[in-house]
Order: structure tokens, then C-alpha cells, then sequence
């Protein structure tokens, strides 16, 4: 995939920009994400108003409702609190931190950081998808509902 001469590495024709930067510009999201987690308080987002298009004109939670609150916790070491907002909150926090030291690592190797994706399982990432879409949606009918299962959610 690549070519070193000297120092310098050069992309062997036929990668795409998009397949150079990808990796990277998720990386440097999940990392914003992972420092805007760790520098909110924790009071913030305790007491704060919904900022969920969905949930303000539905009143129903889209499938992330409470990740932001998931992660805010977890980075301040409430676990438990965190898997209680949303439970894939935390899984998704940790797969943010893994594309960085992903991306950092295979930088700093000078491996091709999309690399990832070939030893990623795409059945399991699918199963996962559809596991957490069907979380949302039990969660979103039981909140309909009046249940207060995830009372957390919409608290």
C-alpha cells in the first residue's frame, strides 16, 4: 500500500484521498469528543434542557439520547451512571478512544491508518448496529408508553 523512499512515505497510486483521511478525521472527532466529555461538569449535563431535535419536537428519544450524558459520566468515572443514560454510550466511547490510538499508532508505524476497517468484523459491527437500533426502539415505545424504564432518558 505504501512506498518508502528515504524518509518520506509515498501512497502507491490508486488510494483515494478519502481512504488517506478518513481514519484521521474520525480520529480527531472522537478525540474532541472524548476532551469536551472530560472537561464538562457533570452538574452541566445533570440539569441541562434537551438539545435533541427529535426529542423536542417528538418528545421521544432518538437512538443516541443520553450518549452526551453516557459519556460525560464515564469520563468522569460514574460507570454505572453511564450504562444507565444509555447503554451503548460507553461502548461508543471506547471504540472513539480506539480509533485514536488506532490512528496514532498506525501513524506512528506508518501503516495505512484505514487499515482498521480490514480487520474489523463487518457481520459483528452489522449485528451491533442492529442490536442497538433495537435497544433505541424499545426504548422510544416504553418512554410512548409512560413506562419509566429509562426514566434517566428523559429526566
Amino acid at each position: 500500500m505504501t512506498q518508502q523512499t528515504g524518509r518520506q512515505v509515498h501512497f502507491t497510486r490508486g488510494v483515494s484521498i478519502a481512504e488517506r483521511t478518513i481514519m484521521p478525521i474520525l480520529a480527531v472527532m472522537s478525540l474532541a469528543g472524548l476532551v469536551i466529555a472530560r472537561l464538562w461538569p457533570v452538574q452541566s449535563v445533570e440539569s441541562g434542557a434537551p438539545t435533541c431535535l427529535l426529542r423536542i419536537a417528538t418528545g421521544l428519544p432518538c437512538p443516541g439520547c443520553g450518549m452526551t450524558r453516557s459519556w460525560v459520566h464515564l469520563a468522569h468515572g460514574n460507570v454505572g451512571t453511564a450504562f444507565e443514560y444509555n447503554f451503548f454510550g460507553p461502548i461508543a466511547m471506547v471504540a472513539a478512544a480506539g480509533i485514536v490510538l488506532w490512528t496514532v499508532y498506525a501513524l506512528i508505524r506508518r501503516i495505512p491508518t484505514g487499515a482498521l476497517f480490514d480487520r474489523l468484523n463487518p457481520r459483528l459491527l452489522i449485528a451491533l448496529t442492529v442490536v442497538w437500533l433495537g435497544y433505541s426502539l424499545v426504548r422510544a415505545v416504553s418512554i410512548g408508553l409512560g413506562q419509566d424504564y429509562f426514566a434517566l432518558v428523559v429526566a
